[in-house]
């Protein structure tokens, strides 16, 4: 009953000073007493229980439980460290001259970065020498898995008790990959002629209200593992949103139980600089001798809209972005062509939109030096133009996620190749390789990955540069067939088990596809309603605008 009263004191002492700005102690003062009050277990634990009670509505109650359980203290610590700070609320209101906090002014950045860009240099001839470069992203491994048992089992994730129709290597249904596939995976590629491998994150399976953080790390530990004895290629690995504990929470600066276990697992592969700068915050640059590409691991989780760690202060964490800035002047002099990895792409509803048009400010920069960025998480086969901020100008860019290895949800096992010319380090063709469940299922013994298709004969691309990326997308929203064959390989489907994509369909791929911010997308597909990208602006809102802390 005291925490009620306190609550409802404050509140209205707040409502009543509404009408006169309370003075800078009186503020503080009424918001110290609401921040205890909220604050305090008794309230949390009844904030909990009212969460776990309307999403057992829908869900079950073992499932709500266990998602309130592990996120529900890093967001409501978070969510009070910010809303609830006396210095920030009484700054906001005006009733306290300090600190300050400054809107960052995008405008001004864009205009520093930009004043010393060189002169775009155009899409040059390719040769006929090329090379390639392996991706698998969101491997979603389940050491769990049953062949045999069910897969509509009426929880987020199925496949792994009674009896059903799960196949063998795997199930186009709310399951995960088994790890026979993995391997079969590994046995097949070890044989390709491949430059070196990029590992795109997303390693764990979904039961993410069972999330365990010795549990998830063992099956990234299986994994490399498995990497280790069946490549003898470079691996550069990144983080994935579903590697972390919480999925998606990184504390920056606070993650060493996290990159202490990385570090001891893919520390050979990066080498001694390259893991002692991804020991701090989960990101690194490393010059790959063989080919001379310079490749730069982001950790995108820094940028992400689920991390609660960033609602305090989202404003550039762990100051990635402008190390990366400082690396790509760092390769623009040395004449390093690179290839920048990241999990989540920008333009997805899980990446911030002011995170993202700084980082579309870097790539208008240095898009002569920058030959390839690659993501993952949204497990389709897509790609986001990079708009340029030079008027006139063509396409600064494409940022190009591969569709996923694991089947969660309605997906074949897929991974792909990127194919480069050797002379001029431009990117050739995309050769897509998928595993056909419905046959393989039928065979226990072994599975094989088809090349399904290439981006230039499948979509008819005279080049992979950004504008013939950017005619796809025009193509996939104003003709009906190209429209439904790229929705089918976006779901990493054959065509007979892929749905009609219509004009509503058609919009949302190309409003997908043609842009690189989450608000820009949004803003493209008014057709869709407000409802489809509801998650999306509420994440967004949560974290707020970037801002400046002026004491």
């Amino acid at each position: 009953m005291r925490m009620i009263l306190t609550i409802a004191f404050a509140v209205l002492a707040l409502q009543v000073t509404a009408r006169r700005k309370p003075d800078c102690l009186q503020c503080h003062a009424i918001v110290e007493a609401l921040k205890d009050a909220v604050g305090s277990g008794a309230f949390l634990d009844s904030g909990a229980d009212i969460l776990i009670g309307i999403c057992s509505l829908f869900e079950h109650h073992e499932v709500c439980k266990g998602l309130v359980d592990i996120y529900g203290p890093g967001y409501a610590e978070n969510t009070i460290a910010k809303f609830l700070s006396p210095d920030y609320v009484c700054s906001k209101i005006g009733s306290c001259a300090h600190p300050e906090y400054l809107l960052e002014n995008l405008t001004q950045y864009e205009r520093e970065v930009l004043q010393d860009m060189p002169e775009i240099q155009p899409w040059p001839q390719t040769g006929n020498e090329t090379f390639f470069v392996l991706q698998v992203t969101d491997m979603h491994i389940d050491f769990f898995y049953q062949p045999g048992s069910e897969v509509d089992c009426n929880y987020p994730l199925c496949c792994r008790s009674g009896n059903g129709t799960a196949g063998y290597w795997g199930s186009r249904a709310s399951c995960d990959t088994p790890p026979q596939t993995a391997i079969a995976f590994l046995e097949q590629i070890k044989n390709l002629p491949i430059s070196f491998v990029v590992w795109t994150g997303d390693n764990p399976p979904h039961d993410v209200w069972a999330y365990e953080r010795e549990k998830e790390m063992n099956v990234t530990i299986k994994l490399t593992q498995m990497f280790k004895d069946y490549l003898q290629v470079p691996m550069f690995p990144i983080i994935g949103n579903h590697d972390c504990f919480p999925m998606d929470f990184f504390h920056p600066g606070h993650e060493q139980v996290l990159l202490g276990n990385l570090t001891s697992l893919w520390g050979e592969w990066l080498g001694p600089d390259q893991i002692q700068q991804f020991s701090q915050n989960g990101y690194y640059s490393a010059l790959e001798p063989t080919t001379g590409f310079r490749i730069i691991g982001l950790n995108n989780q820094l940028g992400d809209n689920m991390n609660g760690w960033l609602i305090p202060n989202n404003t550039d964490p762990a100051g990635m972005l402008a190390w990366l800035r400082t690396e790509l002047y760092q390769a623009e002099a040395n004449n390093e062509p690179v290839i920048i990895l990241g999990h989540i792409p920008h333009g997805d509803k899980y990446i911030d939109s002011t995170w993202s048009r700084h980082f579309r400010t870097l790539v208008n920069r240095f898009q002569n030096t920058i030959r390839g960025q690659f993501f993952g998480h949204t497990h389709q086969d897509e790609f986001f133009v990079v708009h340029s901020l030079i008027p006139g100008a063509d396409p600064a860019g494409v940022y190009i996620a591969a569709p996923s290895f694991g089947t969660y949800s309605d997906q074949n096992p897929s991974f792909r190749l990127y194919e480069y010319d050797v002379k001029t380090h431009h990117l050739v063709n995309i050769h897509q390789y998928r595993l056909p469940l419905y046959t393989a299922n039928q065979n226990t013994e072994s599975a094989t990955f088809e090349e399904v298709f290439n981006f230039k004969d499948e979509y008819s691309m005279p080049d992979m540069s950004p504008l013939s990326f950017a005619a796809l997308a025009d193509q996939v929203l104003d003709d009906e067939a190209t429209g439904q064959k790229f929705y089918a390989n976006w779901l990493a489907q054959y065509p007979f088990e892929a749905k009609k994509c219509d004009k509503k369909c058609q919009k949302y791929l190309y409003c997908r596809l043609s842009n690189d911010v989450f608000n820009d997308v949004f803003a493209c597909d008014e057709e869709a309603g407000f409802s489809k990208y509801i998650f999306g602006l509420l994440l967004e809102s949560a974290q707020g605008p970037w801002e400046y802390l002026i004491e």
